[in-house]
């Protein structure tokens, strides 16, 4: 009976292992679902913005060209509308919110259409009477109502799977507690046992001390690993809720040494774009490479842990040949993997233990450990990638538009504050255009002209500091916002950013593609207004005034 109660409380950390495992699997799926739901809603929200700008371009200007931006905001936001319908295609409660936000869209996307078409077929005074009407404002309300319903029911969600994970936690610690509490009685039960039979002989008290060490060894290995799983669980806990690798890295810092036994060792992480394995940290006395590439690896070519073979010399890894070449054949590579993916490399020297099974038992301690650890970074780089696609542009590496809304309206209200306090400089703000883009993509290609976007890019980066914000506002428009800069340092560097575009020598397959120049509209806090939409609007037609005087000027907001 001891036996099978000492078996099941064994099963049951198992299970319990398991259990983990597919819980932070399924966490995975439910954080990357919400990050899907949330990017869609408000890549929708940007694109209907993008649409309506185009549409007040060409109203204002009466110039087909601008109209571009909002043929493309409306297939983007036909792709989003797809990609949001098939991630909330599972959802009921959603569904019916989904309903509205589309009925919403359609009646803007209608009051978009007529106003174009009326100033299309030169009835401008007609359109500019149903913008007057204030139609289009009560309809964008309509739809940003519908987007927030549908986060709002997407915020519930997230809390309910939040809630679900911390219930799931306690129950593992519970389980966890009963656990070790039945090992213990089982173990004081069977050395009670043991203390009774003394008195059958001198063979029998052989026996019973043989027993009584497996069982000692068994009993310690079964503590061993659940303390491991309950530090494991605790562990993937805090690496769930870092908010970047670097601090992910400091919690693996202070615990994967205890947790894979090794005196010495060293963590690397991929760094994928380099296709090289780059250290991370280091514990012990032993020295290790700071970078070497995974065909360096053996471990990594066969895609499974490697025992280094010094004594002879023929198939140790490369990268540690010139660290340790007397060493021996206790160091081993471990790769850490998740979702088919190398994440990293991890390189331990630990002693042999003696006992065969202890080394089975250490061994898959390591390996459960591994998996584990590769399943929390996995996750994490995951949310960090998501993180980033929501916040940059993906062609030119910028701030997108999104990115751009939430930081102006903050970078503004901060304005507002230090202005009130006295001796504060101002906030500046630019509306960039690339001049005669259109002209690019129809004598070049749309290859030329993304390679114009993305040196124009390189050239924004290069002219602001750390606290400015450099955006993508659409199509060939780019936006910056400058903080604690006066009227004329912000001129000054307006004037640097065209000259330094100016500069730009673009050669793509040989050919030269001519001179690229931009137009910049400037607007500055508090002298052109108080708010982002005034700041905004003063710096476009700013812009439309350097272009009318025949662009590759900066122009100041009257």
């Amino acid at each position: 009976m001891v036996w099978v109660l000492l078996t099941a409380a064994i099963l049951a950390t198992a299970v319990l292992s398991q259990r983990s495992m597919s819980r932070l699997t399924d966490s995975r799926e439910a954080v990357a679902h919400s990050l899907l739901v949330d990017r869609s809603l408000r890549d929708m929200m940007s694109q209907m913005l993008d649409a309506e700008t185009g549409q007040r371009g060409f109203l204002l200007t009466g110039r087909a060209p601008y109209l571009q931006p909002y043929y493309t905001a409306l297939t983007q936001m036909r792709q989003s509308r797809a990609a949001l319908g098939s991630a909330l295609s599972q959802d009921s409660a959603a569904l019916g919110l989904l309903d509205v936000l589309d009925k919403a869209i359609a009646t803007k996307l209608r009051d978009l259409d007529h106003t174009v078409s009326l100033k299309s077929e030169g009835r401008s005074d007609e359109a500019v009477e149903l913008i007057l009407a204030d139609t289009g404002n009560q309809t964008m309300i309509a739809v940003r109502e519908a987007l927030h319903a549908l986060e709002a029911e997407q915020v519930h969600r997230k809390n309910k799977q939040q809630a679900d994970d911390e219930r799931e936690i306690r129950n593992n610690y519970l389980i966890l507690g009963v656990s070790i509490l039945i090992n213990l009685l089982l173990l004081v039960g069977l050395v009670q046992r043991f203390r009774n039979a003394t008195t059958q002989g001198d063979a029998a008290q052989q026996v019973m001390d043989e027993r009584n060490v497996e069982l000692s060894r068994l009993l310690a290995a079964a503590a061993a690993r659940n303390e491991q799983v309950q530090l494991l669980s605790e562990l993937s806990r805090f690496l769930q809720s870092c908010v970047g690798m670097d601090e992910a890295v400091g919690l693996l810092k202070q615990h994967l040494p205890s947790l894979m036994s090794a005196a010495n060792g060293a963590l690397y992480l991929m760094v994928v774009e380099q296709n090289q394995l780059r250290r991370a940290f280091i514990w012990g006395g032993k020295s290790y490479v700071e970078i070497f590439e995974p065909g360096d690896c053996w471990a990594a070519r066969l895609g499974q842990a490697f025992r280094q073979p010094f004594q002879t010399g023929s198939a140790s890894c490369a990268h540690l040949q010139s660290e340790h070449p007397s060493e021996h054949d206790n160091i081993h590579c471990l790769p850490l993997r998740a979702h088919g993916e190398l994440l990293g490399m991890l390189v331990l020297e630990a002693e042999v233990a003696s006992d065969q099974g202890d080394n089975l038992e250490i061994e898959g301690s390591r390996r459960f450990a591994l998996e584990q650890v590769g399943l929390s970074i996995g996750n994490l780089k995951l949310r960090e990638s998501l993180r980033q696609a929501s916040m940059r542009d993906a062609l030119t590496g910028l701030y997108n538009r999104r990115f751009f809304d939430e930081s102006s309206q903050r970078e503004v209200m901060r304005a507002v504050r230090e202005q009130a306090k006295g001796d504060y400089a101002g906030l500046a703000m630019m509306m960039i255009d690339i001049d005669h883009f259109k002209l690019f993509n129809d004598q070049h290609g749309h290859e030329v002209g993304d390679q114009v976007l993305r040196e124009v890019a390189l050239v924004l980066q290069g002219q602001t500091r750390g606290s400015d914000v450099a955006a993508r506002y659409g199509g060939e428009e780019f936006t910056i916002v400058l903080a604690d800069i006066t009227a004329a340092l912000a001129l000054e560097r307006a004037q640097q950013v065209c000259q330094e575009v100016e500069k730009l020598v673009l050669h793509p397959s040989g050919k030269d593609v001519g001179t690229v120049t931009v137009s910049i509209g400037l607007s500055h806090f508090p002298a052109h207004g108080s708010t982002v939409e005034t700041l905004l609007s003063a710096a476009d037609k700013a812009l439309y005034e350097a272009k009318n005087a025949g662009r590759n000027r900066v122009v100041v907001a009257a």
